[in-house]
């Protein structure tokens, strides 16, 4: 075997360890999660705003930015649309009076085509509203995304492309339109010349920094208010 192919089994070994330790870690958090959310149901105030959706809102440090705002987080890192589907019925019985949507990354990560994702969270909306009758729901874009922040890029932001991307938000816009619901545009926001994430604003091409974040907070700011 040559020294070549001895860097290369190992760097494939190292590959395999570093995935199998991201989704065991990963499955953890769900379980976490989900544990979490229900014991906080038990004392939950009603009339407050859940932010619903995956690791971008997961991540989103939310109740640091908006102090004295009652706010439950429901974001899952690794969520898809079917996945919010499935746990709809505990942001439900919160009773939330306003809902920060965001889903759909995952979705196209795993290779979903624009128009399944749009109808799920069509779907999510017809849930959400029928299950809390006079409930805001907010939609927030999908976020752009770069192959090229670090050398990770790649492989973390996976199949994602931003062209797809665009194209579940121009379809998502005109979803909120009909629906006569708030459609917030933070793709805008965090995209840079070449229509990718800014990498201010990104750690590595997909989750979002700490002024990502700031920048997020600050365009939610008037719905949260």
């Amino acid at each position: 075997m040559s020294a070549l192919e001895i860097v290369l089994i190992s760097v494939l070994g190292a590959l395999v360890i570093v995935v199998g330790l991201y989704l065991f870690l990963l499955k953890t958090n769900v379980v976490n999660r989900l544990q979490l959310f229900k014991v906080i149901n038990n004392v939950a105030r009603p009339d407050s705003i859940v932010f619903f959706g995956d690791s971008l809102t997961d991540f989103f440090p939310m109740q640091d930015f908006f102090p004295g705002v009652t706010i439950y987080n429901r974001g899952i890192a690794g969520d898809k649309t079917v996945d919010l589907l499935r746990r709809i019925d505990n942001v439900i019985a919160i009773r939330p009076r306003k809902i920060i949507l965001q889903i759909g990354t995952n979705d196209l990560g795993k290779r979903a085509k624009p128009k399944t994702v749009i109808a799920n969270i069509n779907r999510i909306i017809d849930e959400l509203q029928a299950g809390i009758p006079g409930v805001e729901v907010v939609v927030i874009s999908l976020y752009p995304i770069s192959h090229h922040r670090i050398w990770l890029s790649p492989i973390i932001a996976g199949l994602r492309s931003n062209k797809c991307i665009n194209e579940v938000n121009r379809e998502l816009e005109v979803l909120c339109k009909r629906r006569q619901i708030p459609y917030l545009d933070l793709h805008a926001k965090l995209v840079d010349h070449k229509g990718r994430i800014h990498r201010d604003y990104t750690l590595e091409g997909l989750h979002i920094s700490g002024l990502g974040y700031g920048v997020i907070a600050e365009a939610i700011r008037p719905y949260i208010n």
